[in-house]
């Protein structure tokens, strides 16, 4: 009778090896792109994020536009009034986009700005009179992120 050693032989150990190497680095890959991708969807977001809250300031200001009475807080009892004496010219001329552009605050109106996020995003705006419209474009470029939006003044409904 043989005896039958138990066991595995070299080579047998270096494939199993060599495959095992192979899995812990692909299983590190992956984890590593999915870290990054965990963080530049939060960076987009962060963008995401305060070029709404950008939006929303300029929404406020569309509505509030040659209003005179009901457009704040304190006066939602009251009924709308607008600066007809302003509103009718412009209405006429079909230029409200280009009268509420001129009014809005700088502040409101940034070419750029730059989102708190690591490393920093830089978002570049533009606003374009059209009519009565106003159309707002903002872009990063280091995310690929572009929004556009257009705004029309609440009080192109009391054009006569």
């Amino acid at each position: 009778m043989k005896a039958t050693q138990a066991g595995f032989s070299m080579p047998e150990v270096l494939v199993a090896s060599l495959i095992l190497i192979w899995v812990i680095l692909s299983s590190l890959q992956l984890t590593s792109s999915s870290i990054l991708g965990m963080g530049k969807s939060k960076r987009r977001g962060l963008v995401d994020a305060a070029i709404a809250s950008q939006i929303e300031k300029l929404r406020s200001d569309a509505f509030s536009y040659l209003c005179i009475q009901g457009c704040t807080d304190i006066e939602l009892t009251k009924n709308l009034r607008f600066d007809l004496i302003t509103l009718k010219p412009l209405c006429s001329s079909n230029s409200l986009g280009q009268g509420l552009l001129s009014a809005l605050p700088a502040t409101d109106t940034p070419s750029s700005f730059t989102v708190s996020t690591v490393p920093p995003v830089n978002v570049q705006a533009t606003y374009t009179a059209d009519g009565n419209k106003l159309h707002i474009s903002y872009s990063a470029p280091d995310l690929a992120l572009v929004v556009n939006t257009t705004l029309v003044p609440h009080a192109q409904g009391w054009c006569p």
